[in-house]
């Protein structure tokens, strides 16, 4: 018997071993010393006697022996040698005692290398066992801006905090999402409950995911975790059991698929037009007749621009449709009711459901994977998932021409620009403003504030550096009646409109209607792979935005603002081309080159005649710390974009 499992090792091993030849890489096993020349430099901190996973266990501490093992760990000798009845006999004993005496390994980057004990490894390792006993020194690397780097020194605290080394992440942050969904900050302590708890989950979890074959995927089980808690929940996954787990698993199986793409996300500048359909097809897939569609609202349309645009969008398409479309709307709905109020509308009938901020994200995804026939849209930059497509306007083309307006009205050659929430689409809209403002004035400087900061004077910068032309929020709500909206002029207590944008997000939500109504939306689904997340971004070609100018503007500028309007319409002139270069002095963009919608949506920095920065989580109004948490730059506290891949898909402009 030792000798048939020493065989089936020693065959593991040399597969292992031909594998790596072809694909020209060393067969033999990673050797710390080699990986990184100066280890013995490096700060070493004991860890004493710690439990670790056997799979992070990759390589050896020095050269050693190593060519006895393949880089699986997996023996390379003949079974006549010495080595080989070592191995069978140890082998043997670690079956029927297990494994007695602990090993002794060196941790750098949460991979561990083995000092002493390659042949137990090797014998833990053909036995698929999860773990082992060892004593562990940590080696800790030098700071670099590598990715895998940060990752690490996000690990360390959380490490500190918990200490599981069995989890890990693919794109910063994840440890802290995972902190603050058992309710601790980054770094802070957890109790043994709490360690108890996630153990069991990520156990029960890990191994339905990776039964499943999602170690095929691309991605860690903890990125697959935060995607499956982003839907369910952790209190309640916490309840769930192994069978399930497995089932949701199945469910949401699409999401990792998803999250492991290259291309996770395809961009629809505006819903695609009803393909050509025949008899056969329209009886399989027959569109919908009439459709009853409801809007969710954070708060009411009188107190709030936002929300009253989206009303004006709910009317706007009643009146398109008649009775071909029934809506409906609920009003002051929370962060924390907006899952509840979404079953509730599906419970009456209800087939299509907006939620019409980026803070209803979370709410909508697991409404979405229980109810797949129902369609719920959140209205975000940023959303990847397959079963709520996300939607949004390109608001920045406005900002462009308004930026125009003011530069040519500055006569100082100093503007204002208030914005609101620092998240991922807000850059784009600054920038755009000043690259107007530039293209009427090369000397124009946009000095930036943020409504949202708290325990600030915005409007002390612009007294400082006597600043009259203003771009604040691009509406007010009805019971406000404020006139410090859109781009303002301020004499003394005066104030006076001078243009606005507008978002008219009734153009969105027809021609979303329209494609329902159609049958095309279910075709979009089955774009490129079809395992990708839907975001509609509709803009001046499709009608969804506009500029109103005062009829105070002189008559010239008003005819550069029409031409500006006609050219990015007709997709002639693309706001962000040309030469660009941010506040740190970094070319962002070359001349006779543009940016992408990636590179737009994705923007995280701020163009060198922007006087001002993004503030901090910290810094901003408690009102104002969920969205952004969610949606925040990266210098903030949102999401890494680095995983995103676009795909811009022609639109109906395109084909003009």
């Amino acid at each position: 018997m030792d000798r048939e499992d020493y065989m089936k090792a020693l065959k593991a091993g040399e597969k292992e071993y031909q594998a790596r030849l072809q694909r020209h890489e060393d067969p033999y096993l990673p050797v710390l010393d080699e990986l990184v020349p100066d280890v013995s430099a490096l700060p070493a901190v004991s860890l004493g006697l710690v439990q670790i996973p056997v799979k992070q266990i990759v390589g050896t501490s020095t050269k050693g022996r190593t060519s006895a093992f393949a880089a699986n760990f997996m023996p390379l000798l003949g079974w006549k040698s010495e080595f080989a009845n070592k191995w069978a006999r140890l082998y043997s004993h670690v079956v029927e005692e297990g494994v007695r005496d602990a090993i002794v390994v060196q941790e750098y980057m949460n991979k561990f290398y083995v000092v002493e004990g390659n042949k137990r490894v090797s014998v833990m390792k053909m036995l698929d066992a999860v773990s082992v006993e060892a004593i562990v020194t940590r080696i800790i690397p030098k700071r670099t801006d590598e990715k895998e780097n940060k990752i690490y020194f996000e690990f360390l605290p959380f490490y500190e905090a918990t200490g599981q080394n069995n989890i890990w992440f693919s794109e910063e942050g994840g440890f802290e999402k995972l902190a603050s969904y058992v309710g601790r900050k980054h770094g802070e302590k957890w109790t043994q409950e709490e360690i108890y708890d996630f153990r069991s989950l990520y156990s029960r979890f890990s191994t339905e995911f990776e039964e499943q074959g999602g170690d095929k995927l691309g991605i860690t089980a903890g990125d697959a975790l935060l995607v499956y808690l982003e839907i369910y929940g952790y209190k309640d996954a916490m309840k769930k059991l192994a069978s399930e787990m497995r089932e949701d698993i199945r469910r949401i199986w699409v999401e990792f698929q998803v999250k492991s793409n290259d291309e996770q996300v395809t961009l629809l500048m505006q819903p695609t037009e009803e393909a050509p359909r025949g008899v056969l097809a329209s009886m399989l897939r027959p569109a919908p007749q009439n459709i009853r569609a409801a809007f969710i609202y954070q708060r009411t349309p009188m107190e709030s621009g936002w929300t009253y645009m989206h009303e004006m969008g709910r009317k706007h398409i009643e009146m398109v449709f008649g009775s071909r479309v029934e809506t409906t709307c609920r009003e002051n709905v929370s962060i924390e009711d907006a899952e509840q109020v979404i079953e509730e509308l599906i419970a009456e009938g209800y087939q299509v459901i907006f939620t019409t901020s980026p803070v209803f994200l979370n709410a909508t995804l697991r409404p979405s994977v229980e109810h797949p026939e129902v369609k719920i849209l959140n209205c975000s930059l940023l959303a990847s998932y397959h079963h709520v497509r996300s939607y949004y306007l390109r608001i920045y083309e406005a900002k462009f021409v308004i930026g125009a307006i003011a530069g040519a009205l500055a006569e100082n050659d100093r503007i204002g620009y208030i914005a609101d929430y620092p998240i991922y689409g807000v850059p784009a809209s600054i920038n755009a403003f000043a690259l107007g403002a530039r293209l009427t004035n090369p000397r124009a400087k946009v000095y930036l504030e943020w409504s949202m900061v708290k325990d600030r004077d915005m409007y002390q910068t612009f007294r400082d550096n006597d600043v009259n032309i203003i771009s604040n929020k691009d509406i007010s709500a009805p019971h406000q009646g404020a006139r410090e909206f859109g781009l303002y002029r301020v004499d003394g207590e005066t104030s006076t409109n001078l243009a606005m944008p507008a978002w008219h997000w009734g153009r969105l939500y027809e021609a979303l209607i329209r494609s329902i109504l159609s049958g095309s939306w279910k075709g979009e689904a089955t774009i490129g792979s079809g395992r990708q997340a839907l975001n509609y971004w509709l803009g001046m070609s499709a009608e969804a935005i506009e500029v109103f100018c005062s009829r105070k503007l002189p008559a010239d500028t008003q005819k550069l603002v029409k031409l500006l309007i006609r050219n990015i319409q007709s997709g002639a002139y693309n706001p962000f081309s040309g030469l660009m270069v941010d506040q740190s002095g970094v070319t962002q963009c070359k001349d006779n080159e543009e940016l992408s919608p990636a590179d737009i949506i994705a923007m995280d920095w701020l163009l060198d005649n922007v006087v001002g920065d993004m503030p901090d989580l910290s810094m901003l109004k408690e009102e104002a710390q969920a969205l952004v948490s969610l949606q925040g730059i990266k210098n903030t506290a949102g999401p890494d974009t680095s995983a995103f891949s676009w795909t811009g898909l022609p639109g109906k402009e395109d084909d003009e």
